[in-house]
């Protein structure tokens, strides 16, 4: 027999005897406006994914029923003839004979979606997308594909920003009465998120509005695997301590989220403390340690960066302490570089954490007056270098903290975060009071003395 022949017979066995590469699918959540359908579109029109159908009892939108006349896919499918113009009694015994196992109720409409459609692609390879808002539908989708699975939330702005949010209503068209209607539904749809943070594995923050920009994201997020899901896994679900670093955009809320660290997580997570040569500011806490403080000593800094003419610094050999002492640390730190050297360092442990405030977009709107102010031009410089840092590395951050200037939210979402990797955390309360102890022993190091005029005037009542 043919040498040849007996080669391509092998190759074509061990080809067919090789297991499919598995397709991913990618779950897309936010608010109305925020860009869902056109990230949607994005990966199904220029990286060939596939939408997976919704089936819904809900009439046909103007626009949806011009698409399909043109016979554009739009990931929407009617239980009842072409565009669902029935009885609603109709629709909704017809969506219920479909015995659709991943459906959900939203302002009494029914919404579901097939199994079978969805494992028809994954199994042979094919990328998928699927638009859902609803969170138990999010967790069984992630339950049942699990590596193969990424919750994307989509964010372009503050929805509880009423006024910036009506006037990106009114420059999209909608009537005051449609633009109402969102914006009571956005609010409910935020909350969601900010309850649930960590069950999100990405967040696409689509401020910037550039179709540019989101194919420079959605680039990226073609290129992650089910190694990277299990890789952020592993670290969840260990509840040895981590050290949770935070970043931002000018404005953001860092420091807020600090302050809320510092006050209401003891039991989760302490502060630690940066050197840095700047001279220290009137809203420094223990967060800083400058020249003028005993404790200064930048020299037993092995991890530094420089920032504004400024440098920084970071005892690692103190993080590694607190980690063999089962002791959470949270810092913020301003450059990438320093992250990077973070995550090298204690690729277990490090939770690194993007703070979003106001986008760029939303600060124009709210500066539309004073725009050729040298502090806004200077502001405005900062968004977009922080902005561009993030369109870079939004893969890696592990959560986005968004910021609606509501501390109570920022809570909830910090909360959430750093709940989720205490998952087997030991609550006794032996162990709780002998973690206090060890965190109080390293922040009493760093306590600030209460100033010399604070005690007169206590005196002086």
């Amino acid at each position: 027999m043919n040498s040849k022949f007996l080669e391509f017979q092998k190759n074509l066995k061990e080809q067919t005897n090789q297991e499919k590469k598995s397709g991913k699918l990618i779950i897309l959540s936010g608010i109305s406006g925020s860009g869902k359908s056109v990230i949607g579109d994005i990966l199904v029109n220029e990286h060939n994914y596939a939408y997976i159908n919704k089936y819904v009892t809900r009439d046909f939108r103007e626009e949806e029923i011009e698409a399909v006349n043109q016979g554009k896919p739009i990931g929407i499918r009617p239980v009842v003839g072409r565009y669902n113009k029935a009885d609603d009694k109709i629709k909704k015994q017809a969506f219920l004979n479909l015995r659709l196992p991943l459906s959900y109720i939203n302002y009494d409409n029914y919404y579901g979606f097939s199994k079978d459609d969805i494992d028809n692609y994954l199994k042979n390879g094919r990328n998928a997308v699927i638009i859902v808002n609803d969170i138990a539908l999010i967790h069984d989708l992630k339950n049942l594909y699990d590596g193969n699975c990424f919750a994307c939330y989509v964010h372009r702005f503050n929805p509880k920003n009423k006024h910036i949010f009506m006037e990106i209503a009114k420059q999209r068209g909608d009537t005051p009465e449609n633009a109402e209607k969102r914006y009571q539904k956005a609010i409910k749809d935020f909350d969601r998120y900010t309850n649930n943070i960590s069950l999100y594995d990405y967040t696409l923050l689509n401020t910037e509005n550039k179709h540019d920009k989101l194919l420079q994201m959605l680039q990226n997020l073609d290129s992650i695997d089910s190694k990277k899901s299990k890789t952020k896994k592993s670290i969840q679900q260990s509840s040895s301590p981590k050290i949770y670093v935070f970043i931002g955009n000018p404005g953001s809320g860092k420091d807020n989220a600090l302050e809320i660290i510092r006050v209401q997580s003891i039991l989760h997570s302490i502060i630690m403390p940066k050197h840095t040569t700047r001279k220290r500011e009137e809203n420094d806490g223990e967060e800083m340690i400058c020249p003028e403080d005993e404790l200064f000593d930048m020299d037993s800094c092995d991890l530094t960066y420089d920032n504004y003419g400024n440098t920084y610094g970071i005892n690692t050999q103190e993080l590694d302490e607190r980690l063999k002492d089962g002791i959470s640390s949270s810092l913020i730190v301003s450059k990438p570089e320093a992250i990077r050297k973070l995550q090298t360092k204690y690729p277990n442990e490090l939770v690194t954490i993007y703070i979003h405030g106001l986008s760029k977009e939303e600060y124009i709107l709210q500066k539309k007056e004073h725009l050729d102010d040298e502090y806004v031009k200077k502001h405005l410089a900062e968004y977009e270098q922080a902005d561009e840092f993030y369109y870079n590395q939004w893969l890696d951050f592990n959560h986005v903290i968004i910021d609606n200037g509501d501390s109570t939210d920022v809570k909830l979402q910090i909360d959430n975060i750093m709940t989720c990797y205490e998952e087997g955390r030991d609550w006794s309360m032996a162990n709780i009071d002998n973690y206090l102890k060890v965190a109080n022993r390293y922040s009493e190091k760093y306590k600030r003395a209460i100033s010399n005029e604070i005690h007169t005037k206590e005196e002086v009542l």
